[in-house]
C-alpha cells in the first residue's frame, strides 16, 4: 500500500526565500540543512563518524526483511515547519513519502539517527530533536561520544513539546528498541 503524499503549507514569502537559497546551495564535501530557520552548512562527516554510522547501519540490517530502506545523508523534510534536516541514517518503510528523489517527509520516517560531532552538538541534542518530534518521527537515536561519559540515547513519544520520554545507555549497556523494531543495539560498538 502506498503512503499518502503529505499536504504542504504555503510558505511565507522570507520562508519561499530562504528555501530558494537552500536549494539553489551546492557546495561539495558540506551537507546543508534548513534549521531553526537558519541554513546551517557542515563539513562532510569525519572518517571516525563514517565508521559510526557505518556500524550502526549494520545493526539495522534486519529491517529489510520488513521491506524498510535503510538511508543514510536523505533531507528529511518537516512539513510544519519546512525544516530540512539531513539525519545520519533514516529507516523508512519502502513505500515513505517524500519530494522527489532527495527528501523524505517526516510523517512516513519510523527512525532517525544523528551523530554528535564538535561541529554538531547544538543541532543534534537540542534543535534536532524538536524537530524531528514536531514532524511526528516516532524515534530519535543520539549517539554522543562527546558526552561525559559517552552515551547512546533513544528519544520517543514525539509531541508538539519534544519527545516525551528519553532512555540512556552508556558504552556497553544494552539499549532495546521498541517494536516494530524489537531489536538491542550494541552500543560498546557505536561508543568505541
Amino acid at each position: 500500500m502506498a503512503m499518502p503524499q503529505a499536504d504542504l503549507p504555503s510558505a511565507e514569502p522570507e520562508q519561499a526565500d530562504l528555501e530558494h537559497l537552500w536549494q539553489s546551495l551546492d557546495l561539495p564535501g558540506h551537507r546543508i540543512e534548513l534549521i531553526d530557520g537558519q541554513i546551517v552548512v557542515s563539513p562532510t562527516a569525519s572518517r571516525g563518524h563514517s565508521n559510526i554510522v557505518t556500524e550502526l547501519i549494520d545493526q539495522f540490517a534486519d529491517v529489510r526483511r520488513h521491506g524498510w530502506e535503510r538511508h543514510a545523508n536523505l533531507t528529511v523534510h518537516i512539513p510544519a515547519t519546512r525544516e530540512r534536516l539531513i539525519p545520519d541514517l533514516a529507516i523508512v518503510p519502502g513505500d515513505a513519502p517524500g519530494i522527489g528523489e532527495n527528501e523524505l517527509l517526516a510523517p512516513g520516517v519510523l527512525l532517525v539517527a544523528e551523530v554528535v560531532s564538535p561541529h554538531s552538538r547544538r543541532e543534534d541534542r537540542d534543535i534536532k530533536p524538536r524537530a524531528y518530534a514536531e514532524g511526528g518521527v516516532p524515534l530519535y537515536l543520539l549517539i554522543d561520544r562527546l558526552a561525559s561519559p559517552p552515551t547512546v540515547t533513544l528519544f520517543c513519544q514525539p509531541g508538539a513539546d519534544g519527545y516525551g520520554k528519553r532512555q540512556a545507555a552508556a558504552a556497553g549497556e544494552p539499549l532495546r528498541l521498541p517494536k516494530p523494531f524489537g531489536i538491542t543495539l550494541d552500543t560498546a560498538r557505536l561508543l568505541g
